[in-house]
């Protein structure tokens, strides 16, 4: 029966009335430079594949593009994306030739799709790699390659038993111990307890069954920060405006298996979770233990010895092969952590080579909440972190003697490859700060910086978290934060961001960034508050980088083009930015201008016209030193009306308090936004006088409502928004949920700011102290799904991720306070 074979079998309606066809399904992002054809391409970007492995030959009839869902970008909507050139291959002994290519205009494709006949090719494995998109052009996104290819074939669907491999228990002796060092063996593992570590390590497998960290060194390391394997677990659902979108499960060996991996290019896969050849021993001699495995199929042999000590863990391994390999997925150690418990962040050098993910260098492993291991090894390792949100999976793998190749898999060199690993307890400090700061704001400073730095080497850019989509607005903080950091141990916060912009600038999609299906417009139209923050990240990064001018150079025109589109939006002349897409009318339930996404900001918004000011002043003199005379008189001009036109437009005298947003209709929606006051008073919108009436005007609305106490975070409104002015998701949710009233630290930075600017330095302090609090002592946030960022009057969590960049914006106010 001819079947679609990128589509996993249990993700179709007559799952469970066919057999299940043999298939492995894997969607890779890799690096890729320009070909001769691509004008217009970024000199690096980010391509997907889509792979197929078979274990038996299969026949593959067609290859189909057409309609699907594209990079999700959020409040946007589902984004509908086709693919416009594709290029497929098949293994050929140790390389991969290219047996088709498909191509198409976007109107084409997008309406009626395109097809390429095969033929009756006959394979073990197949790869379609997405070059350009209908509407993310040079960044075809992971769901639409994903989902937006057909191959139609047939596999023999009959059943084969796989090997299944195990190890010997060759000896366990754990009599003779270090001090504090402790351990305990069960009929399946032997577990290491020290006060900063828990390591438990499987008996009849090369593998990690816990891991626990507690950088205090008080023991509580009970929490196991591991992913582990879940072998039924294969499909989940998720329902999207376009339907049912299949978030396909089918990689577990890939991504949830500890230990090494081996998958040859024709997709025989000797080594993972599920599926193994494998034979060798386990050996427990005092604290040390020792996994010896070969595999004939995969030809490789691994030594790997571990080593656990009080505060930290030492490897020492060795990689064996008689002959050159060349390997789809391939590590020495992989390791699969539970982003359910903390998202965590693998910070290091992003390569920029092969596929992504690759780190080269020193690096710091962070566990938000537990705990940080810093990692160095010798030259033969290469590091690579990946992040698989469908599966809560972030992942770190070890590889030795590999060279990854620009098709985005792996050549594994002959020879005798070793390593020496060093994982020890401590994160790099990248600040100093004075005595005058309280132990809270320490604490939070020195344990939660490296939480604040999220930056994904996968698709190296600053994301919500070390397991989220990426969001340029939050540049804005990160920025504010990293201008104060040095760098240390390959962490080089401000070179982030000038990554993250780099992608933005090269047309990347991101939240409520880039081109959009919706329209000819571009998402920053719509957000307008989004590019305000990118813009003065911008800035920034210009300001504090050593190669600030040559960034601007290099990247003038689409800098100016941004700078351009800004000034543009200023639709009447008096200095205010406007969205003519997101008008701010009561009923329209439109989403929003402004970070806070669900609410309808638009039209004249405050708090993006309060970032565009900030924006305007640090890209003033910028503009004028790069010698852009004539821009930067625009700016200054623009930033005069702005300041000119401010109080009139949103001032709210019954309140005193600055409004979120004056729709198009001439209303004006009040609603107690505190961070919104706090933007507009924080730099030199306001003169001080009448920045201190607002500011003074909030303090009161705070106690009138009982905030005092700032541990629990800040409202983002004090007063009920009706659901007229509600663009969705939180329709009828109690006040206190999520953006209808919750508490949060999000964005706070500008408040405590704002305080310092006007003299009220004793609310300033009481604010930075109760939010330093709960970040230091690691309540203000959680695992994914958690929702714990948001919180209700009475402390109930009423979010929905957990962790967001944007929570740790007062470290900004701490560093610029008392870094030294």
């Amino acid at each position: 029966m001819i079947a679609n074979l990128f589509v996993h079998p249990l993700a179709t309606p007559s799952w469970e009335l066919e057999p299940a066809s043999p298939v492995r399904l894997h969607t890779r992002s890799l690096w890729t430079a320009p070909e001769p054809a691509e004008e217009g391409a970024p000199a690096r970007r980010i391509l997907h594949s889509r792979a197929l492995f078979t274990d038996r030959p299969a026949t593959i009839h067609r290859v189909r593009v057409g309609a699907a869902p594209g990079y999700h970008k959020c409040a946007s909507g589902q984004e509908r994306d086709a693919v416009l050139d594709l290029r497929l291959y098949a293994p050929d002994g140790e390389n991969w030739r290219e047996v088709g290519r498909l191509t198409g205009d976007a109107d084409t494709v997008l309406a009626q799709g395109a097809t390429l006949e095969l033929d009756g090719l006959t394979t073990t494995a197949l790869v379609a790699q997405a070059r350009r998109a209908a509407t993310d052009e040079w960044w075809p996104g992971w769901n639409l390659v994903t989902t937006g290819i057909t191959v139609e074939g047939t596999v023999d669907p009959t059943w084969k038993p796989s090997p299944e491999g195990r190890l010997d228990v060759a000896g366990i002796d754990v009599s003779e111990l270090p001090d504090d060092v402790s351990a305990t063996v069960s009929q399946t593992e032997v577990r290491f307890r020290t006060p900063f570590l828990s390591v438990g390590f499987r008996l009849i497998s090369p593998a990690w069954s816990h891991l626990g960290l507690d950088d205090d060194g008080e023991g509580r390391t009970d929490r196991n920060l591991l992913q582990l394997p879940r072998s039924m677990d294969i499909v989940r659902s998720g329902v999207y405006p376009s339907g049912v979108y299949p978030v396909l499960r089918d990689q577990n060996a890939e991504y949830l298996g500890q230990g090494p991996r081996f998958t040859a290019i024709d997709g025989t896969m000797p080594l993972g979770f599920l599926r193994s050849d494998y034979r060798g021993s386990t050996t427990v001699s005092g604290n040390t233990v020792t996994y010896d495995l070969v595999s004939d199929t995969a030809g490789q042999q691994y030594t790997l010895a571990f080593t656990v000590e009080r505060d930290g863990i030492r490897l020492r391994a060795t990689r064996r092969s008689d002959r050159e390999r060349r390997a789809w997925t391939s590590s020495a150690w992989h390791v699969a952590t539970d982003n359910r418990v903390t998202p965590s962040e693998a910070l290091g050098a992003p390569t920029f080579q092969g596929e992504t993910g690759l780190i080269s260098g020193p690096l710091t492993w962070h566990f938000p909440r537990y705990g940080t291991l810093r990692v160095s090894a010798t030259a033969e390792a290469l590091w690579r972190s990946d992040s698989v949100r469908p599966l809560d999976t972030n992942t770190l793998e070890l590889k030795l003697g590999e060279t990854p190749t620009t098709f985005g898999d792996y050549v594994l060199a002959a020879g005798t490859h070793t390593a020496e690993i060093d994982f020890r307890i401590g994160a790099p400090r990248l600040s100093t700060l004075s005595d005058d700061a309280s132990p809270a704001v320490t604490r939070m400073v020195h344990r939660h910086t490296l939480t604040a730095l999220s930056f994904r080497p996968d698709t190296t850019t600053y994301s919500n978290n070390g397991a989220s989509m990426h969001c340029t607005t939050s540049l804005a903080d990160v920025s504010a934060i990293a201008e104060h950091l040095r760098d240390a141990d390959g962490i080089t916060p401000m070179v982030w961001v000038g990554d993250s912009l780099q992608r933005w600038l090269d047309g990347a999609p991101s939240y409520g960034s880039g081109a959009t299906s919706h329209g000819p417009h571009r998402l920053e139209d719509e957000y307008v508050q989004m590019a305000a923050n990118t813009l003065a990240a911008a800035a920034r990064f210009v300001r504090s980088s050593p190669d600030g001018d040559a960034w601007f150079s290099a990247n003038r025109d689409p800098l100016v083009r941004e700078l351009e589109a800004m000034l543009a939006r200023d639709v009447d002349g008096d200095g205010l930015v406007e969205s003519m897409i997101r008008l701010g009318i009561s009923g329209q339930h439109q989403w929003s201008t402004a970070w806070a996404d669900v609410i309808s900001f638009g039209w004249k918004d405050a708090w993006a016209n309060a970032v565009v000011h900030e924006m305007w002043l640090l890209w003033e003199p910028l503009l004028a030193r790069l010698g852009e005379t004539e821009l930067a008189g625009r700016v200054a001009s623009s930033a005069a009306l702005l300041r000119a036109s401010y109080l009139a437009q949103f001032r709210n005298p019954e309140t005193g308090l600055i409004a979120g947003w004056r729709s198009q209709d001439g209303a004006l929606h009040d609603y107690g936004f505190s961070v919104v006051n706090g933007a507009a008073c924080a730099g030199e919108l306001l003169d001080p006088e009448d920045a201190r009436a607002v500011l003074t005007a909030l303090a009161d609305a705070w106690t009138e409502i009982g905030l005092t106490d700032f541990r629990n975070g800040i409202p983002l409104n004090l007063w009920r928004i009706p659901e007229e002015d509600i663009g969705g998701v939180i329709f009828g949710l109690p006040m206190g949920s999520y953006q209808q009233g919750g508490y949060s630290h999000h964005g706070a930075r500008v408040l405590v700011d704002a305080f310092d600017r006007v003299g009220m330095t004793e609310l300033a302090d009481r604010v930075l102290e109760g939010l330093a609090t709960t970040i230091a002592d690691d309540t203000a946030f959680g695992g994914l799904g958690s929702g714990v960022d948001w919180r209700m009057a009475d402390g109930t969590p009423s979010g929905y991720e957990g962790q967001l960049i944007e929570g740790f914006s007062v470290l900004a106010s701490a560093l610029r306070r008392y870094a030294v």
